[in-house]
């Protein structure tokens, strides 16, 4: 008679089943997808941040605009900027040539004045009297980067690439194309740049800055720019369809939008117009061109 424990140690070791083999497999193959999908996903959020640190670094590189520094008068703000007196409510304009302080007289004003913000002065913020373009291969101009974002416009004149950070950094272009004159806003609260035709009654107006935004009571940079026209002093507002007035001798008047241009970048703009000119700021060193007095 057999001894069941010499039975038992005689037998070959049981194997396996097919479906605990299949199940080992899956496990694997899991935890193998598992471990690649965190690694991978470390990895590409540390790429992005990489392009993106890159990219923020290319669009922050200095271009060298001309003729757009800060003028004196933008340290001239006042401790307060509204005046109450003789029944009349004045906000302060501009520190005059005699020292005396100048107002807008607001009484009638079709905005919320008491919202603005701001208050540096009339052209403070150099906007662009004198256009300054210069073309692809100048040093200035192969400063930009491919990603660098511009607003192009087509006309008789030829193509025109205007920089979106020069825009939102001057305010205001008194410009011409096509036999069109322009004044290009560029309106902080919405992110746009706006093409106004700038004439009245057949007659062209140029627009400073007042060193005022509305919209924004905590930081003025944000805001809707506060414009005035240099012949009558009036204030204007940015409008998606129309430039208007809102305050002064020319109060209800609008300049319509009066040309589209293609947002885009350096690249895309570059490619499709090789002879393309572009705005590098102001041509202010020259003594005989000073702010316009209309």
């Amino acid at each position: 008679m057999n001894d069941p424990s010499e039975t038992a140690a005689s037998q070959p070791p049981r194997r396996p089943s097919i479906l605990g083999r299949v199940a080992a497999a899956v496990f694997c193959i899991a935890l193998g997808v598992g471990l690649l999908w965190w690694v991978g996903r470390g990895a590409w959020s540390a790429y992005r941040e990489y392009q993106e640190a890159t990219q923020a670094a290319e669009e922050g590189s200095p271009i060298g605009y001309v003729g757009v520094n800060l003028r004196r008068t933008y340290y001239d703000k006042p401790p307060r900027f509204f005046d109450n007196s003789g029944g009349r409510k004045r906000l302060w304009a501009a520190k005059g040539a005699d020292g005396l302080p100048e107002f807008y007289d607001v009484t009638d004003a079709a905005f919320p004045v008491a919202q603005v913000a701001g208050g540096y002065g009339r052209d403070s913020i150099p906007g662009i009297d004198y256009p300054r373009f210069e073309g692809p291969d100048s040093p200035r101009v192969r400063t930009f980067r491919d990603q660098h974002e511009f607003y192009g416009l087509e006309s008789s004149d030829g193509a025109r690439a205007y920089p979106r950070d020069l825009l939102r950094k001057i305010e205001v272009v008194n410009d011409e194309a096509g036999g069109t004159p322009l004044a290009i806003v560029f309106d902080r609260e919405q992110e746009v740049a706006r093409f106004y035709d700038r004439r009245i009654d057949g007659r062209p107006i140029t627009l400073g800055t007042t060193g005022y935004a509305l919209g924004d009571s905590d930081d003025p940079k944000l805001g809707r720019p506060v414009l005035y026209d240099r012949k009558t002093k009036s204030l204007w507002l940015p409008e998606e369809k129309s430039l208007v007035c809102v305050n002064g001798p020319l109060k209800g008047k609008a300049l319509p939008v009066t040309l589209q241009p293609q947002k885009t970048t350096w690249a895309a703009w570059k490619a499709g117009h090789p002879q393309t000119q572009v705005l590098v700021g102001s041509d202010r060193d020259d003594d005989r061109k000073a702010i316009p007095t209309e």
